[in-house]
């Protein structure tokens, strides 16, 4: 399976003060292997609250599963697929965690002028990526299913707990939010429990909590979009996560072209400027949401947004081989000389 970040582990041995004890927990969920690492003095309050942390990407993962099985108990517990099918019907009382993911996307969409939008659901079905039956549709086609994306007919009312597709057809698709959601939510649950040290990998979603070492900030390498075994660089990171969006993950190949399910909700079609986008944040939801945005919308529109917002940071790879970064990573970056790629900070 090619993962968008890898994970550059260090064993941590004793300090001179207490045994620190590492515990390593690894489930395949949300369609990627998550994996924690959870270090503490007490090593069974390091193996109980992963457990929990696990268990809550478990909860998000039956929320926000559009793909279950009709009959099935995960079919039952998805709060997506009951909006999908009630769409142009009724509204649908809704897990409070979805409301707060659909209110984030509503919120979103608006800022990127529709460059990103969970209404996607009957362009992605087109596409067939979640399936077996992946086909380029025409554009006739894709046409028709664009008259159903839009976050405006997607109504949420916060007081009764409900979400409402107004629009017969509709469907949403979490995609590009559930699994940063989960790794925060995840992550907080571990800061809740006393713990100060931990690494989260969720296929491409790192949360780093604490440091590596005092004074060592954890070390996380971007890997390089078209070769899954080198990276094009380093991340140094404390309380920070970072999340990679690429055109590696999911994708098939027609006539030597490369189709790939990041989706420009206003086309319909694969976004196309970009290999992978990867963002330094401190929430992990947020970036999800923007390491998506930013792929479809782009480096100018891109680095002008964080020029504006502190705390977001962003590293781009161009479908023309370029790597170009946020000013805010110089000295926390450290990229290869040697990759094949020209190199320049953003402005």
């Amino acid at each position: 399976m090619l993962l968008s970040l890898f994970v550059v582990f260090t064993i941590t041995g004793c300090s001179l003060i207490q045994q620190e004890y590492e515990y390593v927990a690894e489930e395949f969920m949300m369609d990627t292997f998550v994996k924690l690492k959870v270090y503490d003095a007490d090593k069974a309050k390091a193996e109980e609250v992963a457990q929990k942390a696990l268990d809550e990407f478990k909860r998000i993962e039956l929320l926000t599963n559009r793909y279950a099985q009709e009959g099935t108990a995960e079919y039952a517990k998805s709060d997506v697929i009951k909006l999908n099918l009630a769409a142009g019907h009724s509204p649908v009382q809704v897990d409070k965690d979805v409301l707060a993911m659909l209110s984030l996307c509503k919120k979103y969409n608006k800022e990127f002028d529709g460059a990103f939008d969970v209404t996607i659901g009957p362009v992605v079905d087109l596409w067939g990526f979640g399936t077996e039956k992946k086909s380029v549709p025409s554009d006739e086609k894709l046409e028709e299913r664009l008259e159903l994306v839009d976050s405006n007919k997607m109504v949420l009312d916060e007081e009764k707990g409900t979400a409402y597709l107004v629009k017969e057809k509709m469907s949403l698709d979490l995609g590009g939010i559930a699994k940063g959601y989960a790794t925060e939510q995840a992550a907080q649950l571990l800061r809740d429990d006393g713990i100060k040290k931990a690494l989260i990998n969720a296929g491409g979603n790192i949360y780093a909590i604490g440091e590596k070492d005092k004074n060592i900030p954890w070390m996380i390498g971007i890997q390089d979009p078209r070769n899954p075994d080198k990276i094009i660089g380093i991340l140094k990171l404390k309380d920070q996560v970072a999340v990679t969006s690429g055109d590696y993950q999911r994708y098939f190949e027609v006539d030597g072209k490369r189709y790939h399910h990041i989706l420009d909700p206003r086309t319909g079609k694969p976004a196309s400027n970009m290999m992978s986008v990867t963002v330094v944040a401190d929430n992990s939801a947020l970036a999800d949401i923007l390491s998506t945005s930013f792929f479809v919308m782009g480096v100018e529109q891109s680095l002008a947004y964080i020029a504006e917002h502190p705390g977001v940071e962003a590293v781009f790879v161009t479908q023309d081989k370029r790597i170009i970064y946020s000013p805010g990573l110089e000295g926390v970056i450290e990229l290869e000389k040697d990759g094949g790629y020209k190199i320049d900070q953003g402005r």
